[in-house]
This record gives C-alpha cells, sequence and structure tokens, in this order.
C-alpha cells in the first residue's frame, strides 16, 4: 500500500476514538517496506490504537527488536518450519499467539509449541467458499448451524490498492463495495446500503454472494447470543 494512502486511512479511524489495525491482509506484513513506519504512525495517532501482525515468522528474526521497539501489541505466529533465534522466541512469549492448523501443522510440533503461554488450535476455512476444505475432510456448510458473521459489524477491510471489501477473507475482491481515495469516507462505505443490506440478510438467516459457502463464522464465537436460541435462525435487531 502506498504509505500516503495508509497514512489517510489512519488519520480517518482515529477520529473515532482507538481502534485495533490488523496489518496482514492476503500477504506477510513484514515484507512492506515501511511496515515499522506503518506501526509508529498508528500508535502516534493515538496511544490506545492496537496492532496486530499475523507472520509466517520468515522474517521475524531481522524485525523482532524494531517490532517491539515501536510497541506491536500482539503477533501471532501461524505455524511455519522456522529457526527463530531467542529473542524472536522470547518476543513470542511476552506478546505472541502461536496458531496451529490441525489439517497442516505436523504432530509433533503441536507437542513442542503447546508450551508457550498463548497456543490457537483451529481447522482450516474456506475463504469465503473459494478453497475447498472437504479435500482435509472438513465438512461443508450446514445452513441450519450458521450464525451472522461478526465481519460484517465489526471488521472493515481495506486492499493495498485502496478497495474496501466486506471482510478479510475475500481474497478475490469479489466483494468490493467501494474505493478509498483522496477525499473519500471509510465511515460512507461501512454506512453504506450495501453492507445494510448484507447485515439485514444475516439478520434473516439470508447468506448471498461471498457469504453463501463462507464457513469462516464458525472459527468465530457468535455475538448475537439471542439468535442461538430461536428454533427458526431469525436474528433481531436487540440480539446485537
Amino acid at each position: 500500500m502506498d504509505f500516503e494512502l495508509f497514512k489517510q486511512i489512519i488519520n480517518e479511524c482515529s477520529e473515532y476514538g482507538p481502534r485495533s489495525f490488523s496489518l496482514h491482509l492476503f500477504g506477510e506484513p513484514l515484507l512492506y517496506p515501511n511496515i515499522i513506519e506503518a506501526i509508529e504512525y498508528i500508535k502516534s495517532k493515538n496511544r490506545r490504537n492496537t496492532v496486530l501482525l499475523t507472520t509466517n515468522g520468515t522474517l521475524l528474526n531481522k524485525f523482532v527488536k524494531r517490532i517491539l521497539a515501536v510497541g506491536t501489541d500482539r503477533i501471532i505466529w501461524s505455524y511455519r518450519k522456522n529457526n527463530f533465534n531467542s529473542e524472536s522466541l522470547d518476543a513470542l512469549k511476552k506478546i505472541g499467539l502461536i496458531r496451529l492448523l490441525i489439517e497442516e501443522t505436523p504432530k509433533e510440533e503441536f507437542e513442542k509449541w503447546s508450551k508457550f503461554p498463548r497456543v490457537e488450535i483451529k481447522h482450516l476455512h474456506n475463504y469465503g467458499g473459494q478453497i475447498d476444505t472437504t479435500k482435509w475432510g472438513l465438512e461443508n456448510n450446514k445452513e441450519m448451524d450458521r450464525y451472522p458473521c461478526y465481519h460484517l459489524w465489526l471488521a472493515p477491510a481495506i486492499r493495498w490498492n485502496g478497495d474496501i471489501t466486506i471482510c478479510c477473507n475475500d481474497a478475490s475482491g469479489r466483494e468490493v463495495i467501494g474505493s478509498y481515495l483522496l477525499g473519500n469516507s471509510l465511515s460512507n462505505y461501512w454506512k453504506s446500503g450495501v453492507l445494510t443490506k448484507m447485515r439485514q440478510g444475516h439478520l434473516k438467516g439470508e447468506y448471498k454472494g461471498l457469504c453463501t459457502n463462507c464457513n469462516v463464522w464458525k472459527t468465530y464465537p457468535d455475538m448475537f447470543f439471542s439468535f442461538q436460541q430461536k428454533p427458526n435462525h431469525v436474528a433481531t435487531p436487540s440480539s446485537f
């Protein structure tokens, strides 16, 4: 992402109070030439802003000192065989979360990394139905098990070129709802008729477009608690 565009986005977001920024959309954040400056800028706009990096760890040894120095709040390391130095291991123990994917992590690695303070064990998901996870023995969606996905309410995603998409699982840009160009507002897009209609659909148990075959919702808790109690699986605005 162009760094000036990045700063425009952070400037607007800072108008709404402290926010959490996840700098890993469809890519490896430690490959971004301005990654340290980006974290510094986020922190400079509001000291209560938090920064999350999800990384495969390949470049962690190179960046770990600077990542800690600029105040990164959380590193999620998605397991990939690496030779971490002592500083990287200490950083993972201090602010890291180890993510182990059941279908991809070698069995012997589970015991090795399970000793860390924070470990997350997850199944693969299908990125909006774009990956066939049945190859790993995972079930397809069961429509009646579904509940509204939190992404539409809490997690706007902006691609490297300024395109705004409905969530961080739209890897191919199928659900782009606008472009963050000079003078445009993320807030306007977030309150747009397109997203409002999608939210209303989720509350009615209707999942269209990228959401039709997506199973990412299963990997997050249901924030619509009363929704689970309804036999017809229809949520109401009071649910949130």
